[in-house]
């Protein structure tokens, strides 16, 4: 009993709060004359109210038949409906209440707590139990209105780059194998821009924006890049050197399209996203660079790379978590001006735009 009379005094004072609360904010929008929307449902009738006041003030009264809400600034101050035996009210950020009469017992929730009221031979027995708190995803009248469709595709990744489908059938040797663990790839996505395929949800949609890829190859031999007639051929450093490194870098600007589906878990902003399509790239700049014992060297050059590239793009992860994959749609060289080589990047987004 002691619970009960103790969780009666705890909503009577948060109500008593949050009242104050709103007739403070809406005393304030007098001042400032915002707009104020209340809609009641209690009655059978279906009506439409506007009424003007002298301050510009515009309040709209909506009548359906089971159904009340209150709001603000075009936000749900409190939300009620009638269901069977009983009441569902959602009060702000407070808390979602329902009540529930059957033959001999009131049930009255709040959050994850049920207080059951049961009338009976006896006399009246009031029980506490531990419930399930609420999922928004189970019950459409505590769903908000759903945000619009946001993709996965902003932000600051770092990955390790391979080549695939190797062919040096024009060398004698493979002089462009690479220390992976050292071949960094680091991406940043500033723009992206969403456009949702639904009209009632915001689970699917296509995502497009713009970014920055660095792409760092570090050679495992102590070689670098020349040209030599327009054909790319490996030059061997000075074996007197202490090489500490040697590699090739690339800069694009990239553009990608992808289709992205968003699978909710536990709360609608919960969800495991995958999407899948192609970018493409703008090389804006390459060089090479060796560092060895007591001198560095850079040499910024085209190195027949291609001035365009298409690859396949493959991500999931769930909330900020996200990974990718990028596979190259077309070779990094030219087309006889190098190896037939195939670029591929894997890596994890670190930080979410």
């Amino acid at each position: 009993m002691k619970k009960l009379l103790l969780l009666y005094f705890a909503l009577a004072i948060g109500f008593g709060a949050y009242a104050q609360n709103t007739i403070d904010t809406l005393k304030t929008d007098t001042l400032k004359k915002k707009k104020v929307l209340i809609k009641d449902s209690w009655s059978d009738k279906k009506e439409k109210e506007k009424v003007k006041t002298k301050d510009t003030h515009t309040w709209q009264r909506t009548v359906s038949k089971d159904t009340m809400k209150v709001q603000f600034m075009n936000k749900d101050v409190v939300k009620a409906v009638e269901v069977d035996g009983g009441a569902k009210i959602k009060v702000g950020k407070i808390g979602k209440f329902a009540y529930q009469e059957d033959r001999d017992t009131t049930k009255i929730r709040i959050g994850g707590k049920q207080i059951n009221i049961i009338d009976g031979w006896h006399g009246t027995r009031v029980k506490i139990e531990r419930v399930h708190p609420w999922d928004p995803d189970q019950d459409k009248f505590f769903m908000e209105k759903e945000p619009d469709f946001r993709g996965h595709w902003a932000g600051f990744e770092m990955g390790v780059n391979g080549f695939s489908n190797e062919d040096y059938s024009m060398y004698t040797y493979d002089f462009m194998e690479l220390d992976m663990a050292k071949s960094i790839a680091v991406n940043l996505n500033f723009l992206q821009y969403d456009i949702s395929l639904q009209k009632e949800r915001n689970t699917i949609g296509l995502v497009t924006g713009l970014g920055l890829e660095w792409n760092n190859y570090r050679f495992d031999n102590d070689i670098t890049l020349q040209k030599v007639n327009g054909v790319i051929q490996p030059l061997d450093l000075d074996p007197n050197w202490r090489v500490k490194k040697t590699k090739l870098t690339t800069l694009y600007l990239t553009v990608p399209l992808l289709m992205e589906f968003q699978i909710p878990v536990k709360y609608k902003r919960r969800r495991v996203h995958m999407s899948a399509g192609v970018i493409g790239g703008l090389r804006l700049g390459s060089h090479t660079k060796i560092k060895h014992s007591g001198d560095k060297v850079k040499d910024h050059d085209d190195f027949k790379l291609k001035t365009l590239r298409y690859a396949a793009h493959a991500r999931i992860g769930y909330r900020s978590l996200n990974f990718f994959a990028t596979y190259g749609l077309t070779e990094l060289f030219e087309s006889n001006k190098g190896p037939d080589l195939t670029p591929f990047t894997v890596g994890i987004t670190l930080i979410s735009f």
